[in-house]
């Protein structure tokens, strides 16, 4: 015994999927940029400015970029800074670093004020340092994800390619 069947109309419906894959990927991808985005403004809107870390030179904060990275499988939105001590906030850090050799202003000696300030010369040595853990990029994701602001662009993202895939 054998069943036999046919599938009518099969090429329009694999061009439908087809379609519907290219605007699905296509709102998918606007969708993670505008979470990127809101994402790099939360940063530095929130966490650059006071509730992680606050704001001394302003370096770190106008190092933060986020930029789309799109696969064959995926689509990734990423937000990140290329200055070399963000690690040691976002994650801590405790160790030994070099300091390098600099010039220091004295104004005082053995507790009492000098009449002129003169400058000294500190020769290179290691300190000892103990950063507590301030994430900034992390928690900020978090944040976002607990607000449910990331699953509701993504959710929009897909309706979006539904609507203009019909």
């Amino acid at each position: 015994m054998s069943i036999t069947g046919e599938i009518k109309g099969d090429r329009e419906v694999v061009a439908d999927l087809r379609r519907f894959d290219a605007a699905a990927r296509g709102e998918i991808q606007k969708g993670i940029g505008r979470i990127t985005l809101k994402l790099l403004t939360r940063v530095k809107a929130q966490k650059l400015s006071g509730q992680a870390l606050n704001v001394r030179t302003g370096r770190l904060r106008r190092s933060i970029t986020q930029r789309i990275e799109s696969g064959a499988e995926e689509i990734s939105g990423i937000v990140g800074t290329n200055v070399d001590y963000a690690a040691a906030h976002e994650y801590g850090f405790k160790g030994a670093v070099t300091v390098k050799q600099h010039l220091r202003l004295v104004k005082q000696a053995f507790g009492r004020p000098l009449k002129s300030p003169v400058w000294s010369t500190v020769g290179t040595h290691t300190k000892n340092v103990s950063l507590p853990e301030r994430s900034f990029l992390r928690s900020a994701l978090a944040d976002m994800k607990n607000a449910g602001i990331i699953e509701a662009e993504i959710d929009a993202s897909i309706a979006r390619a539904i609507e203009a895939a019909r």
